[in-house]
């Protein structure tokens, strides 16, 4: 799935016709049917599979899926939806209160509600850190342990994670390394869409903790990269999708009224990173430039369709 039939956002189902996967490496970004339900379906695996496996690659999929492909499918105000979710529109899509099939709203709802679930998970002499998401709880590690995070996710890469247990304990916290946090990175396979959470890595610490507690900090890399489908992938030659962090993004036409997105090229050397306050609830965007130096906005592939009908393309043709 991950490295022949996934797109870049995580989502699922490249034919609506049998709302299913096509042949390996069919990934149009227009015709994509990626539904919500698809990708909520892969996070319950993935989180089945990670505690099976205690392998980091299933969490980092998660958080991949939960940013992308996932919370998309939701508007920022909480009743409008996407049902399925191509990563190229050329005509406009509008954001839905409802549908006649409503699966993917209360699926929504019912994923949200339940998140805390999917943070921690532990035996009696560890601690698994799958999910970097600000929260606290009790986890009974032969006795209480309390666990707190903060987090800057997704717009930096601050995490603290305060570790208090009832009576000194010495026992092992696996901290999940993301994919997405190391620049120089190999991989055995390339995927299909060029993010391979295989990449991701848990860091174990063991020690013995103080009943006065102790706190971690960890700053994750968040810089800017530009992803490239595998050749086999039809119709990628020469685009990429800029990424940063966890999140996937975009351009919208609102930003770009005066330019062609599915034509414009991008000036990689332009690239740079900016939290807007004021645009849609707060969020980092990337800044950049044509080849011809016309501006580029691009916002979080989440985000869009919030604004009103517009078009949008997560691949940009790129100029050397």
């Amino acid at each position: 799935m991950v490295t022949r039939r996934m797109y870049i956002t995580g989502g699922l189902g490249a034919a609506p016709e049998i709302e299913g996967f096509g042949a390996d490496f069919d990934l149009d970004p227009e015709f994509a049917y990626n539904e919500t339900c698809a990708s909520i379906a892969s996070l319950l695996w993935s989180w089945e599979m990670a505690l099976l496996t205690n392998k980091a690659q299933y969490s980092d999929l998660f958080e991949w899926q939960l940013y992308n492909a996932t919370n998309v499918g939701m508007g920022r105000n909480g009743d409008t939806y996407l049902y399925n979710n191509p990563l190229t529109v050329r005509h406009g899509v509008t954001r839905k209160e409802w549908y006649v099939v409503p699966c993917c709203p209360s699926n929504l709802s019912r994923t949200f509600a339940d998140l805390g679930k999917y943070i921690y998970s532990f035996d009696e002499t560890n601690v698994w850190i799958h999910q970097f998401v600000s929260s606290e709880t009790t986890l009974d590690i032969a006795g209480p342990v309390k666990i707190k995070i903060e987090s800057g996710m997704p717009w930096n890469g601050k995490v603290k994670l305060f570790v208090k247990p009832e009576t000194e304990k010495e026992f092992k916290i696996h901290v999940r390394r993301p994919s997405w946090n190391s620049l120089s990175q190999s991989t055995v396979e390339m995927t299909a869409s060029g993010y391979d959470p295989r990449q991701s890595k848990y860091e174990t610490i063991s020690h013995v903790w103080p009943p006065g507690g102790e706190t971690l900090e960890f700053n994750f890399d968040m810089s800017i990269r530009l992803r490239q489908a595998h050749p086999k992938v039809k119709g990628h030659a020469g685009k990429v999708a800029l990424t940063r962090g966890p999140l996937v993004y975009c351009l919208e036409s609102v930003d770009h009224p005066e330019l062609d997105l599915f034509t414009t090229q991008l000036d990689p050397s332009s690239l740079n990173d900016k939290f807007v306050p004021g645009l849609l609830g707060g969020c980092v965007v990337i800044n950049g430039k044509t080849t011809d130096g016309k501006p580029l906005k691009f916002i979080p592939y989440f985000l869009w369709a919030n604004r009103g009908e517009s078009q949008m393309t997560v691949w940009i043709n790129v100029g050397s």
